[in-house]
């Protein structure tokens, strides 16, 4: 049988707060290979059918969403952060041109099932370092002329890092959106639009040392 559950929003905070009530209400208390407890719900989907792009409520969590997207979009900005961190999804997406050659596939063949990035290097699971990347894959599927996307994280902080996660991969599916539409302007074809987002984790999970600032946001 598999445990899989889908919850479906409008907006991001919207996703954002039913995650983390559903993952702290009926998330299972589990210790991790670190030692920090947590509730975990497994292989939990989250869908936004929209086009949203918003932040949720806070500068900081303004600040950060920004700067997770800029660090996706841009390319000087990604491979700073590349040289700074054990691993940077901007740098990441660009290993062997992998975006660019993602989105001259969906311009040529917008029927293609094949534009897909991975994150997560076989190589990671030889590594001694701590960090290695929680999203580990996205692909982008032109369907009637909306472009969707599907995430998949092996791991997700939902309460710490899915709504800057979230925003920033919206803002990279938006970014591919525009430059799809510049090829198809000087094609004549048809524009696309902003499809469906769909985020899989199959670890979701709070901190269990999280538990009074959950326990605050989730009576707002």
């Amino acid at each position: 049988m598999i445990d899989h559950k889908t919850i479906t929003a409008n907006t991001i905070p919207e996703a954002y707060r039913k995650a983390v009530y559903y993952i702290w209400n009926f998330g299972k208390v589990r210790l991790d290979e670190r030692g920090d407890l947590m509730k975990e719900i497994r292989d939990l989907k989250i869908v936004i059918p929209t086009d949203d792009i918003s932040h949720c409520e806070g500068k900081l969590n303004k600040t950060l969403d920004d700067d997770f997207a800029e660090g996706l979009i841009n390319p000087e900005l990604a491979a700073k952060k590349g040289t700074d961190f054990d691993y940077a999804y901007g740098a990441n997406l660009r290993k062997l041109n992998q975006l660019e050659k993602t989105i001259e596939r969906l311009c040529k063949h917008p029927e293609t099932r094949r534009a897909v990035i991975p994150l997560f290097d076989k190589i990671d699971n030889c590594m001694t370092i701590n960090e290695v990347p929680c999203w580990i894959i996205i692909q982008f599927i032109i369907r009637e002329e909306q472009l969707h996307a599907e995430v998949m994280f092996r791991s997700n902080n939902v309460f710490g890092a899915f709504p800057a996660d979230c925003y920033g991969i919206r803002k990279l599916q938006e970014y591919v959106v525009m430059r799809v539409n510049e090829y198809r302007v000087k094609t004549g074809e048809p524009l696309v639009s902003m499809g469906d987002y769909s985020h899989t984790i199959t670890s979701a999970h709070a901190l269990i040392n999280d538990a009074e600032a959950i326990k605050a946001f989730l009576k707002v």
